[in-house]
């Protein structure tokens, strides 16, 4: 069975089930899906295949027909922005929308916004709004946003520091940052790898004698005094 055949299939029981009473509350898509039912027709890319012959006479009739790339401009940004700055997307990061309509909030007129916190989309879309406001380039708009971005940085930075050294002045503990938990995790075992080569040192000596040892000292001795 055919994709669209399946959905129209899915609208119909779907309005069987809602005539019958089996299903109380009509599904969020039902209305956009009858207004806007799938197309019966393979969407592809319209081309013409004469002209493309004649420019790729290789190029096989398949490929001619492959749907078209969607591209957007923040792709762009955003992927020179993460290949820049890997690290930031190491950041926790709030996905969920109470409503929808955050970006009816944010006003990208600055970098620092009320609603939303400093991440690298903010870059992308103070970037866009340099490009369509200020009739910028894109590297000179994504350069001026990326400076804003390392100085808001900077401040939280700062903040944060401020606010932690006043708690620890008031008699706040915290706990182990994971850069130090990550720290004795690597001492530890770095020490148990420390025990265990000792033990196979003491073994082998055990088992080839002392000879070896005594001449490696005792050429050892002979560099010191050389």
């Amino acid at each position: 069975m055919k994709p669209q055949s399946d959905v129209f299939e899915i609208i119909k029981r779907t309005s069987r089930l809602l005539q019958t009473g089996v299903v109380t509350g009509e599904p969020a898509w039902f209305k956009a899906v009858l207004a806007h039912p799938p197309s019966t027709a393979d969407a592809v890319q319209r081309v013409d295949i004469v002209k493309l012959r004649k420019k790729h006479p290789h190029l096989s009739v398949k490929k001619m027909m492959k749907p078209m790339e969607i591209v957007y401009p923040e792709d762009r940004i955003r992927k020179l922005f993460y290949r820049q700055h890997p690290w930031e997307l190491t950041r926790p990061r709030i996905v969920v929308e109470q409503d929808a309509l955050d970006f009816q909030r944010c006003e990208w007129s600055k970098l620092e916004q009320e609603y939303k916190g400093l991440d690298g989309e903010s870059v992308v879309q103070r970037t866009l709004w340099l490009i369509q406001k200020k009739r910028l380039s894109q590297d000179e708009a994504y350069d001026i946003a990326r400076k804003e971005f390392y100085l808001l940085r900077v401040k939280e930075t700062i903040e944060r520091q401020t606010a932690e050294e006043e708690a620890r002045m008031f008699g706040a503990v915290f706990s182990k940052s994971y850069n130090e938990r990550g720290i004795e995790n690597e001492a530890e075992a770095l020490e148990v790898w420390k025990t265990r080569a000792q033990s196979v040192t003491k073994r082998m000596r055990s088992r080839f004698g002392m000879a070896g040892d005594e001449e490696e000292e005792a050429s050892r001795e002979a560099e010191v005094e050389n």
